[in-house]
């Protein structure tokens, strides 16, 4: 009998994460999801493969005790908003020292990130892609040293249940005559969330994969205007998009950061100063045109609704109707 191959998902009860976690489990690993409230996430629990733990993954002892009998880790970790002064170096920076501490102490020798497309620790034009950034290099830094080492660095990831398109499609619900957006000419290549995961897990047991950053992004480069014009036109919303300036959109987010819900931030504004899209990789497949087309579905009755889960995505994409 084969033993049990053991996988610690750090961040498994996000959005990515759980779709990671389903499609890990689907492949034979036992797969370890510590969170901090593991009673909103019991959907987990539907697989015997994942296993459920609440644990504080950012105290270094917890995080070690949690390593034992694990052969992987995969951090998926990271906020887009600070809370407090210093929360991005906290979360990207130096956790990832906690992270790869406890591998080193308790032998896992097998470690996959996800980063972020543009994190550059010395050129990423916000805070966020500059932390990201760091902790990237510490891990492939550290790599060198016993761990190997895989990161992933995605564009704006959309799928069911995204903190992006989903956002977007609720807020211009509401909405009625015009939708004042800053950064409208921001370019981005949304990648879809099954694409990335089949990703991450074909990279796991694949040796030629330690030591590489792979950027991924789906097939199609649209500016944030035409995103948001593609929903309205999708849901035949009463609203249309009015493009703000740079002095504009820099006001917005001076506003809107202060609100509850931090729904654009400074941060967010200097990060869209840089284009998001991929040079000379490998594209995923999956079309974000073609996806929001369904979300005339999603956002309808729920006979459609059902029928949109049934044909969109596929079964190929695994874990996806599992969420």
């Amino acid at each position: 009998m084969s033993k049990q191959r053991n996988i610690l998902l750090l961040g498994g009860s996000g959005f990515i994460g759980k779709q990671l976690a389903f499609a890990l489990a689907n492949r034979g690993w036992q797969v370890t999801v510590p969170s901090r409230r593991p009673h909103r996430h019991r959907s987990l629990l539907v697989h015997p493969g994942i296993r459920l733990l609440e644990a504080n993954i950012i105290d270094s002892a917890s995080l070690k005790a949690l390593c034992a009998d694990h052969q992987a880790m995969i951090n998926l970790v990271g906020i887009l908003h600070e809370k407090r002064k210093g929360d991005f170096r906290r979360f990207h920076v130096e956790f990832i020292k906690t992270v790869v501490d406890a591998c080193s102490e308790t032998g896992i020798k097998r470690l996959l990130h996800v980063s972020a497309l543009g994190a550059n620790e010395a050129t990423g034009s916000s805070l966020y892609l500059r932390s990201k950034g760091e902790g990237e290099n510490l891990l492939h830094t550290f790599g060198q040293r016993g761990l190997q080492v895989t990161s992933f660095q995605p564009s704006v990831v959309f799928g069911k249940g995204d903190a992006f398109i989903n956002r977007f499609a609720g807020v211009l619900k509401l909405c009625v005559g015009y939708f004042p957006l800053a950064c409208a000419d921001s370019k981005l290549q949304p990648v879809y969330v099954g694409d990335l995961v089949a990703k991450i897990v074909a990279s796991v047991d694949n040796r030629a994969t330690y030591s590489k950053r792979y950027p991924v992004c789906g097939p199609e480069i649209f500016t944030l205007q035409q995103i948001l014009e593609l929903i309205i036109d999708t849901l035949k919303l009463p609203v249309r998009v009015l493009p703000l300036g740079k002095g504009l959109s820099r006001l917005q987010a001076l506003i809107l950061q202060n609100l509850p819900g931090k729904l654009f931030t400074m941060d967010n504004y200097r990060s869209l100063q840089t284009d998001n899209v991929c040079q000379d990789c490998e594209l995923c497949q999956t079309s974000l045109r073609q996806y929001i087309h369904g979300l005339a579905d999603m956002f309808g009755n729920k006979r459609t609704y059902d029928a949109f889960r049934r044909n969109y995505p596929s079964a190929e994409r695994p874990g996806d109707d599992l969420r």
